[in-house]
């Protein structure tokens, strides 16, 4: 693969972290800071994003923003990729029929990067946030890899902070096979162990936003690693959940998408699981035949 040109790569960087804080605006040395660029050369990338309506300055004219010109990139995004907008508008429906948090994510290179993000009426968010990313390592991004080959899911596991631990990957490995079978995954809450979801959150509106990338890989290393799935779903029995999700595969046969619910306020049935993850799968499932046939 081609190294890519660094003032190109710079920009993308640039452009990342400013989506990750939509309606924030940050200066010339935060941005630097984090984006890991010389002052000198940020401004020069700045000026020419700004200049093409990528970014734009504040009233203050000491801070940047997203720009305008990606308002227009993202409708034609929209347009050249129908799968996404028909994911969009299914995880709309599946808002307004079930009233949970709803999230569409999208795997890209080694990342997964929040689509669309529909919180509840009380504000609880699906687990990320539009236009955040997580590092793609074990145990995050379980409905990406479930139909994954071996060496794909071999290449998951080992992107996991070392030492590397058999037992652990075993569990992932189980995590999979889980998946796989029942076409949808369903996470448990750790009865002691933070949530992701909640610590990026905090870190996204506290002082660590300059360091948030870093924050957020050394996050996933710090944890213990389990990723508990129910072994049964019993419908009478109560779970503590984070989140049931399913994949979208694009034409090439690829879960390049996921589709989930999240958020769960309080401790569900399995019943409700086992309904909530039915429709689930069916929205997939039709979202993807009128892409195949659309």
């Amino acid at each position: 693969m081609p190294r890519p040109a660094l003032s190109a790569s710079r920009s993308i960087d640039i452009i990342d972290f400013l989506a990750a804080f939509p309606g924030q605006a940050f200066t010339l040395s935060e941005i630097a800071r984090a984006a890991k660029i010389n002052v000198a050369s940020c401004h020069a990338v700045l000026s020419a994003l700004t200049a093409r309506g990528y970014l734009a300055r504040g009233a203050n004219q000491r801070t940047y923003t997203l720009g305008p010109a990606l308002v227009a990139i993202g409708h034609s995004a929209l347009t050249s990729l129908p799968l996404v907008a028909r994911a969009k508008k299914a995880a709309e429906e599946l808002f307004r029929e079930l009233g949970v948090p709803v999230l569409l994510s999208a795997l890209v290179d080694k990342e997964i990067v929040g689509i669309v993000s529909i919180p509840d009426a009380s504000g609880r968010d699906p687990g990320l946030r539009v236009g955040e990313r997580l590092p793609l390592v074990a145990p995050v991004g379980v409905p990406f890899l479930a139909w994954s080959p071996e060496e794909t899911i071999e290449a998951w596991i080992d992107r996991h902070a070392s030492p590397r631990n058999e037992r652990l990957a075993d569990e992932w490995r189980h995590t999979l096979a889980q998946t796989r079978r029942r076409g949808f995954q369903v996470t448990l809450r750790a009865p002691d162990g933070p949530e992701i979801a909640a610590l990026m959150a905090e870190m996204a509106t506290g002082r660590r936003v300059l360091e948030y990338k870093d924050e957020v890989t050394k996050l996933i290393h710090s944890l213990d690693g389990h990723l508990a799935q129910p072994e049964t779903i019993a419908p009478d029995e109560l779970y503590d959940i984070v989140l049931i999700a399913s994949p979208l595969f694009d034409r090439n046969g690829e879960a390049a998408f996921n589709l989930c619910l999240g958020g769960f306020a309080e401790k569900i049935s399995g019943a409700t699981i086992l309904a909530h993850a039915d429709r689930l799968m069916r929205i997939c499932l039709q979202v993807m035949r009128e892409d195949r046939t659309g």
